[in-house]
């Protein structure tokens, strides 16, 4: 589940800082606010919220109908100290989940994941890039910044995404989407050239070219 962006915002410094280090060590990237303030200029970034119910200023119910509001389809898991159902009924029907504080971080961690998977399915993960599969979509660092491809470089991407670590000639890219055309070697460079653009790959690192050979996607890059 690495690379998620979560926002947690809790006043309580020693639970705020718990989950802080819990959920780096799971490698998610986490922002902790104590407060409501700001929230919404960095909302639209977050892919998770786990809120506090009880806050300084606005509570957590407040904060959360100005998020939807903003109409971000963001989940926000609801963290408070109380426990009777009528607090319970109010946290489900604004939120997502809602659990009582003492938690057991193996919970929360399980209901983030199964959150996660449910609103934006299973992503893998390249250096800065989130590819979606399934859906055959790739997001910049967080999943609300989606990467315009045109229908053949989103082709090509994905062919390369499926055969990633191989290279790939160029008969290859021909074989599988002009096999029929004139073979124009300078097509797939050009092509190649506009999806480095879009990904922020201009060194290579990620789409290399194997001089003499080919294309490959590389999964593992040095640091």
């Amino acid at each position: 589940m690495k690379g998620y962006n979560i926002l947690i915002i809790e006043d309580d410094l020693m639970i705020g800082e718990l989950l802080q280090k819990i959920l780096q060590r799971e490698e998610y990237q986490v922002c902790w606010k104590t407060d409501g303030q700001e929230v919404l200029t960095i909302i639209s970034q977050m892919d998770l919220v786990i809120m506090d119910v009880m806050l300084p200023g606005e509570d957590g119910y407040q904060l959360t109908k100005k998020i939807k509001n903003l109409g971000l389809n963001i989940p926000i898991i609801f963290l408070s100290a109380r426990n009777d159902m009528d607090s319970k009924i109010q946290g489900l029907t604004i939120g997502e989940d809602y659990m009582t504080k003492p938690f057991d971080p193996r919970e929360l961690l399980l209901r983030m994941q199964k959150m996660l998977q449910q609103q934006y399915g299973t992503f893998s993960q390249i250096k800065h890039l989130h590819i979606d599969a399934d859906s055959r979509k790739v997001f910049h660092n967080n999943l609300h910044h989606e990467i315009a491809f045109t229908a053949i470089e989103r082709k090509i991407f994905f062919y390369l995404f499926e055969n990633k670590d191989r290279v790939l000639t160029k008969d290859h890219f021909f074989d599988y989407l002009w096999p029929l055309e004139d073979r124009n070697q300078n097509i797939v460079n050009v092509h190649i050239k506009k999806i480095r653009t879009k990904i922020k790959d201009t060194s290579g690192e990620i789409l290399q070219n194997i001089y003499g050979e080919g294309y490959r996607l590389n999964t593992y890059i040095k640091k």
